[in-house]
């Protein structure tokens, strides 16, 4: 039974072997290995495409997923026959009287290569592939080849696993063995030229990288400077130059340190959209296209628009499907040779009429668009010479185009930086023109000003000191029978401070100046209208010259009623400090200021509270100042209320609030209403000179001005808070010790 049982177990086991052996593809015989390249007939290998298996050796090798491999020919409708990964497996065995000597090419990213049967019967494994780091791979690096020598009658299985970044389809499938002798003399000649060609083409290279580099920071600098759009546009049209020259040297680069990145280093080609959209840009803004030929300008923007478009769509294209639609690429074959040569039709459009920095970016760009556009239309799409309109123009411009294009870029781009700098140099010089002119206007004028201002100011101290003096007399005559009375007009009108003198009175003297100038060119006018007879122009002066007499007299008087009200109703300050009770004087100016607005106005009525700390004791101040400060505060809360309680609101009572209290080494004294409050827009230009919200001839607008410089000497400050509709609370903070 146990003899039967191994008998049985030994022949299901040979069976299995037998099946394994006869599933494997017919042995190709190798009857010569001098051929470069030698195809495998489809009969004599298999395939397995794979989707999201992750076989290994071990498991495709043996059933049930040998049994999975297919013949090229196979019928596989019905299934998905592109495949990112597969494996191959064939069999060779040397029928030659010699040694074989062998390479197992791969085109593959990424190749592992399983061989038995080379005196052992395990699997040797090596790598290799395009995108596989130099020092990764084995066996012949620069061909991407295994090398393999066969002895006559030796056989051996290989299995080869391949995996790329994009699909292969079943029916392109093919796999040819190379070889060894053949590969290794033409690599050693290929790799000498390739070795000298590479050290020479990258010196070129490395120097245009360089210079384009130095080119792009030394224009981006002009327009860091200057901020036009010319310097901009021409820097990065020269930095993308820079970009395509260094996919060269970064591609070889790529090959041997890191042949993964080649892949990505080929979309550094897509540059020349923004070449030549930068470089469009600069021709529009260097000629001024968008001023003078406004139609062939958007004509122009477009084009460079619409190139860029092709450029993405071509670029996604290739990022995401295998083969990009021809209509994409042949648009974009179309502009790369289309775009030069309309920049070239426009530089001509210039050339006649153009200065001779013009002239030279034509001289010098003619080159590089020549050979980019006119002489492109003449080379044939694809490599081969023959095939063009020219050929001998063709091989020419095969064998030198790399220097002719990189003198054509050196040429314009050294032209163009020249161009600028001068551009550059001749608007310096005109800015510093400019800036010396408005120095000298600005002087002549400040002399004029200065001028002005004395005869003002003499005539101004002139008509105070006669103004003055009147006054005096007035006051004495009446100082014995009427101080009572005085006394009581000066409180009724303390409002009117006589501090913004100087600035109430520039207006009018500034109406008499400017008339009276009038006049004198008028007069001058009318004399020589006389002398000619034309009596109706002379009365039309005439009519102008009375005019700006009214008009001088107007502000004349409106001159004297300022200066005689000022100086009437002023209470002079001694300019000195000292020790003042803040709470009486903030007290006193209060009832003031009560007071001489009842007196105004016998329909006015309001309520004011106070709450005064009396810890604050005596502070260093100029007592009529500060008062001038409140009391200009306290007119202004009066006047908010009252205006209030015209609205009539119901339940509405008029009321002004004054506190004092010291905190954080400072005194502060505030002055609260509830009035309608200050709106928020204007509340940044209440201590601005000359603004007011109150009607004509209500208010000056210096008093807040006035305070806040007040309190500023003083070293205090003053802030405000207010609610529109609700109330204003003004404080004014002095410091405890102040400078005497």
């Amino acid at each position: 039974m146990k003899q039967f049982l191994f008998f049985t177990i030994s022949f299901l086991f040979q069976f299995y072997h037998a099946q394994s052996q006869v599933s494997l593809p017919p042995v190709y015989e190798i009857k010569s290995d001098t051929a470069e390249f030698q195809p495998l007939n489809d009969s004599c290998w298999q395939f397995l495409g794979i989707k999201n298996e992750t076989w290994t050796i071990d498991q495709v090798s043996v059933p049930p997923v040998t049994d999975k491999f297919h013949f090229k020919n196979d019928n596989l409708q019905g299934s998905d026959t592109s495949f990112y990964r597969y494996w191959f497996r064939f069999r060779l065995k040397n029928k030659m009287n010699r040694e074989a000597r062998l390479a197992l090419p791969t085109g593959a990213d990424y190749a592992d290569f399983y061989i038995s049967g080379q005196s052992s019967d395990k699997w040797k494994h090596y790598v290799t592939g395009n995108m596989l780091g130099w020092d990764k791979k084995d066996g012949l690096k620069f061909a991407t080849s295994i090398p393999v020598s066969l002895q006559p009658e030796e056989e051996i299985t290989v299995y080869y696993f391949a995996k790329n970044s994009a699909p292969r389809i079943v029916n392109s499938f093919r796999y040819s063995i190379s070889s060894y002798d053949k590969i290794i003399d033409n690599y050693v000649s290929d790799i000498n030229d390739k070795k000298q060609y590479y050290n020479g083409e990258e010196l070129t290279e490395s120097f245009m990288i360089g210079f384009l580099l130095v080119a792009f920071f030394y224009t981006l600098a002009f327009f860091a400077i200057v901020r036009e759009r010319v310097y901009l546009y021409f820097s990065l049209c020269v930095f993308f130059l820079c970009v395509l020259r260094a996919n060269n040297t970064l591609g070889s680069y790529f090959y041997y340190e890191s042949p993964s990145l080649t892949k990505y280093a080929v979309y550094l080609n897509y540059s020349w959209a923004f070449i030549h959209f930068f470089l469009i840009q600069f021709v529009r803004y260097f000629f001024k296209v968008f001023i003078n030929k406004k139609v062939w300008d958007k004509f122009l923007l477009a084009l460079g628009l619409f190139n860029i478009l092709i450029n993405l769509l071509l670029f996604f294209s290739n990022l995401y499907f295998p083969k990009p639609p021809d209509i994409i690429h042949w648009a974009y074959i179309f502009l790369w040779r289309f775009i030069p040569t309309i920049l070239l039709i426009t530089l001509f459009m210039y050339a006649r009429k153009a200065d001779w920095l013009s002239k030279l970016v034509i001289f010098a760009a003619f080159p590089m668009l020549s050979l980019y556009g006119v002489l492109s239309w003449f080379i044939a799409e694809n490599e081969d010479p023959e095939k063009s309109i020219f050929p001998a123009l063709a091989k020419w411009l095969a064998q030198y185009v790399r220097t002719i294009e990189a003198l054509s870029i050196l040429l314009l781009v050294l032209s163009f930086s020249m161009i600028l700098f001068i551009r550059y140099n001749k608007l310096r010089k005109e800015n510093a023109q400019q800036l010396l002119d408005n120095e000298r206007l600005a002087k002549e004028k400040e002399i004029e000003r200065n001028e002005l201002i004395a005869k003002q100011k003499i005539q101004l101290e002139k008509d105070v000191a006669e103004r003055t003096s009147e006054l005096k007399q007035s006051l004495e005559e009446l100082k014995s029978t009427q101080a009572q009375l005085i006394q009581s007009e000066k409180m009724a009108s303390l409002g009117e401070l006589t501090a913004g003198i100087a600035h109430e009175i520039q207006n009018p003297l500034n109406f008499v100046n400017n008339f009276s100038d009038v006049n004198k060119e008028l007069l001058e006018e009318l004399k020589e209208e006389a002398d000619k007879g034309n009596l109706e122009d002379v009365k039309a002066i005439a009519t102008d010259v009375i005019s700006n007499e009214e008009k001088i007299n107007h502000h004349g008087k409106r001159a004297e009623a300022i200066v005689k009200g000022m100086l009437q109703h002023s209470r002079t300050s001694s300019g000195q400090k000292e020790l003042t009770d803040i709470n009486a004087l903030a007290d006193e100016y209060l009832r003031l200021s009560y007071h001489g607005l009842r007196s105004k106005d016998k329909t006015f009525s309001a309520d004011f509270k106070t709450e005064f700390d009396e810890n604050i004791g005596s502070v260093n101040i100029i007592p009529q100042d500060i008062g001038r400060v409140l009391l200009n505060l306290y007119n202004n809360a009066f006047y908010t209320v009252g205006e209030k309680k015209k609205q009539q609101i119901e339940g509405y009572e008029p009321t002004v609030s004054v506190s004092t209290k010291k905190a954080n080494g400072k005194i502060e004294v505030s002055v609260k209403d509830n009035g309608n409050g200050i709106p928020q827009k204007i509340v940044d230009k209440i201590f601005q000179p000359f603004f007011t919200t109150k009607p004509t001839g209500q208010g000056t607008g210096l008093g807040l001005s006035l305070s806040y410089d007040i309190l500023k000497a003083h070293g205090g400050e003053i802030k405000v808070e207010t609610k529109e509709g609700e109330g204003t609370d003004f404080v004014i903070q002095l410091p405890v010790k102040t400078n005497a």
